[in-house]
């Protein structure tokens, strides 16, 4: 095995294969799910945005868990400026019980109210549907969201998020987003009070305007560009320069312990590239193995989680980098 088919065999362990029927059942359900949401409810914006938007979703761990599609649901500033997130969770949950109660045609079977940011929709197949309640301040460019682990108010723009990691990736080749579904696995087993976003970001600062040969490459370079980023709080928000977005590694104590782990991480990975430029792929795949092996997944989610209430699901190779709004 060469490292290329390692890496091949581990994104395809790892990565949620949707294929075209159920991706066309998904688009159907949120953009009925938005209609009717813009119907009842005063909204400036509705959107996708998250990793099923940006094609970063991983395979949940364990077979039962559902995979999250997020709409993101904007009111108005003049209106709702002072709400906090209590004030429109329960708007969105008395619109959600309505369409629940009177379009049975969408086969909404649960309203999950136990989410902290954001309202689960059910359709008793093996994805969700969030809503994410916030407020537009300036459309397209900025709006005020709650974050995901304090719940305070944060001023942000998913558009420009999406935006910048879609021309990171095309300045890769196309690989930056395989690196980060790897990246997200990763931090997942190891390091798992790191956020995604906080991944993301610092992938896209690291591979904008550059070009990657190869998945190991870029890992390598990852761990190797990435400590700069984590040895005190610098990150900022690109839709919101006041805002640093690594603070919470200091707040949570957990810097020091993801400052050592990736250093340990970028002396495994040149290891493995020097032994990949040494023809010896079987030593750099062990190297690999040491930084990678506890994300190797055995479970199907497609074709056990799919309740005999919901939409026959069919599995297909997941298409790269694809337009889903």
């Amino acid at each position: 095995m060469t490292t290329k088919e390692y890496f091949e065999n581990l994104l395809d362990q790892l990565s949620l294969k949707i294929g075209d029927e159920e991706r066309e059942i998904i688009k159907q359900k949120h953009i009925d799910l938005r209609k009717e949401l813009r119907e009842k409810l005063d909204l400036q914006d509705d959107f996708l945005t998250g990793s099923y938007k940006r094609n970063t979703l991983i395979k949940p761990k364990d077979e039962s868990e559902k995979f999250d599609v997020d709409i993101f649901i904007a009111f108005s500033n003049d209106e709702h400026g002072e709400s906090d997130l209590s004030d429109l969770r329960d708007l969105v949950i008395n619109a959600l019980d309505d369409i629940k109660e009177n379009n049975t045609d969408l086969s909404i079977t649960t309203i999950n109210t136990e989410q902290r940011r954001s309202v689960g929709v059910e359709f008793g197949s093996n994805f969700q549907i969030d809503i994410v309640p916030a407020i537009e301040i300036e459309k397209d460019k900025l709006y005020k969201i709650f974050d995901k682990r304090t719940l305070e108010a944060i001023e942000s723009n998913p558009k420009l998020h999406g935006e910048l990691l879609s021309k990171a990736n095309e300045d890769s080749g196309g690989l930056l987003v395989p690196i980060i579904k790897i990246l997200k696995s990763w931090k997942r087993e190891k390091c798992d009070y790191l956020k995604s976003f906080h991944i993301e970001l610092i992938a896209v600062k690291i591979f904008t305007g550059n070009t990657i040969d190869s998945i190991s490459e870029g890992l390598a370079t990852f761990f190797d560009s990435a400590p700069e980023y984590f040895e005190k709080a610098c990150l900022t928000d690109p839709a919101n320069e006041e805002m640093l977005i690594d603070e919470y590694l200091d707040t949570d104590n957990t810097r020091e312990e993801i400052i050592a782990l990736i250093k340990t991480e970028k002396e495994t990975s040149e290891t493995a590239i020097e032994n990949e430029q040494l023809g010896d792929e079987n030593s750099a795949i062990k190297n690999w193995k040491n930084i990678f092996a506890s994300i190797v997944i055995d479970n199907d989610i497609n074709e056990n989680s799919v309740s005999s209430t919901g939409p026959t699901i069919i599995s297909s190779p997941s298409k790269p980098w694809c337009d889903v709004t």
